[in-house]
């Protein structure tokens, strides 16, 4: 977009434990929006590296998104570092993050926090300050965190499914918009 300029894409990475539910939905679906200046990827802090997305999380996405080349990988220092914003699905994979790689804490965010603060960003916060104002900002809330729903069947597939979406919703919108601001 006109908003790119040389700094290229503004890079997201999804990160929960096996990278096959909560992640691999959220890079799905939101790649298939596919917003302007704005890449997704996804990884899992104890991946089932190589693995398909779980085929009731699968179920969930219904021709919202391809998902038939997804396969988990393992989270790295590298990825991390490369991300521009870390999403979290739950506080522990914040947690997992801010042990292993401390200095790269001031990126990494659970997911329904990022919603929250990104519900009503102040008109001066660029895609360039974003991170900061989610630093100088950040709380949390119990209902920030997508519940695992690895074989706790259908029901909670779903309901990961929607919080997921609600979250998406706010933040896919509000990235594009900012990586489409005159810079």
């Amino acid at each position: 977009g006109p908003g790119e300029g040389a700094r290229g894409p503004f890079k997201v990475l999804f990160v929960c434990t096996a990278n096959i539910c909560r992640s691999a939905y959220a890079d799905v679906v939101a790649n298939a929006a596919t917003p302007d200046g704005v890449t997704f990827a996804s990884a899992g802090v104890r991946a089932l590296a190589d693995h398909p997305i779980d085929p009731p999380m699968a179920e969930e996405i219904r021709g919202r998104g391809d998902f038939s080349t997804h396969a988990a990988r393992q989270l790295t220092r590298v990825m991390v570092e490369e991300a521009d914003l870390v999403l979290a699905m739950a506080s522990d994979h914040r947690r997992w993050i801010l042990d292993e790689w401390p200095t790269l804490g001031r990126k990494t965010y659970v997911i329904g926090y990022v919603a929250r603060a990104m519900r009503d960003l102040p008109e001066d916060v660029t895609l360039d300050t974003l991170v900061e104002h989610l630093w100088r900002h950040r709380s949390a809330d119990p209902g920030d965190d997508v519940a695992d729903p690895y074989r706790r069947g259908p029901e909670a597939m779903s309901r990961a499914a929607k919080q997921i979406d609600a979250n998406l919703e706010v933040i896919v919108g509000g990235l594009a918009r900012l990586a489409n601001a005159p810079r």
